[in-house]
């Protein structure tokens, strides 16, 4: 029977429908750009991140926030269904203003860099700031940021409160390009109105008490397969390089797909059946 439950779930696992998952994930790192003239300055460790023009009265420089999200609890070859992100916003100088989700290109650092307010303070090694990913040895190729130019979710903010990213295919296929290729995940940059001045955003950072962000993640994780015996989410080259290394071998192998009591040509068979 145990033989027969098996090579019916190796053959109909590819048209098996995957169970809808969904993950709820804190930021795994955010900090804010801080456009000054006068040196770098940096709040990778603050309560808070900003996003949008500060005041004539300030300079009216410009803020952008980062944030990124660990998503390694996703398992590889998931589908990803829809996201959104939500943030608190602690604190406005103006009215309904848009607030954007650009992807980020490049890497950066969160730093240890701690100040109350969107002044910021100066920046120590490992800081990302307006010209450098990771503050002093790596800049920037354009300061201020590289990222993708159209947002990928848009949302309007205007009184304290929270506040949702929904889903969009946007969103959705920057989370499913960082599941398949971890080390693209750069987060994203959130941009405010930076067209006029006191527009500025405040929102709440991992490092808050409270209020702390939140992204949602509903996804297909990949169907049970056993002839992955590598759990890459494929059945390829490398499944097929272990059941060879293993051939011959007796039923405690997990190469025996068959459950037959050895690895040989028919469990090549279920490998081959479920290629790719």
């Amino acid at each position: 029977m145990r033989r027969t439950s098996r090579l019916i779930l190796a053959v109909a696992a590819p048209c098996m429908v995957a169970r809808a998952e969904s993950i709820s994930l804190g930021s795994a790192a955010d900090a804010t750009l801080i456009q000054e003239p006068t040196g770098e300055y940096a709040l990778g460790a603050a309560y808070n991140v900003y996003a949008g023009r500060i005041g004539d009265n300030g300079g009216a420089t410009i803020r952008r926030g980062l944030m990124r999200f660990n998503l390694g609890a996703i398992p590889a070859g998931s589908t990803i269904t829809s996201v959104t992100l939500r943030l608190y916003m602690s604190q406005t100088q103006s009215g309904s203003q848009n607030v954007g989700l650009h992807r980020c290109s490049l890497p950066w650092t969160e730093g240890t860099a701690f100040a109350f307010g969107g002044a910021g303070t100066n920046a120590g090694t490992g800081d990302s700031t307006w010209n450098y990913q990771v503050h002093p040895s790596v800049p920037w190729p354009t300061p201020g940021g590289v990222y993708s130019a159209t947002a990928s979710a848009t949302k309007a903010v205007a009184a304290v409160g929270y506040y949702t990213w929904s889903s969009t295919a946007s969103l959705v296929a920057d989370v499913q390009s960082w599941v398949d290729q971890p080390s693209t995940n750069h987060g994203w940059v959130i941009k405010g109105n930076e067209a006029a001045s006191t527009t500025v955003k405040r929102f709440e950072s991992r490092e808050a008490a409270a209020n702390q962000p939140l992204l949602v993640v509903n996804y297909l994780p990949p169907p049970n397969r056993p002839a992955d015996l590598n759990s890459s989410g494929a059945v390829d080259g490398a499944d097929l390089a272990i059941l060879l290394g293993q051939w011959g071998a007796g039923a405690s192998s997990p190469a025996d797909l068959t459950d037959d009591g050895v690895v040989n040509g028919g469990d090549l068979a279920v490998l081959l059946g479920d290629w790719g």
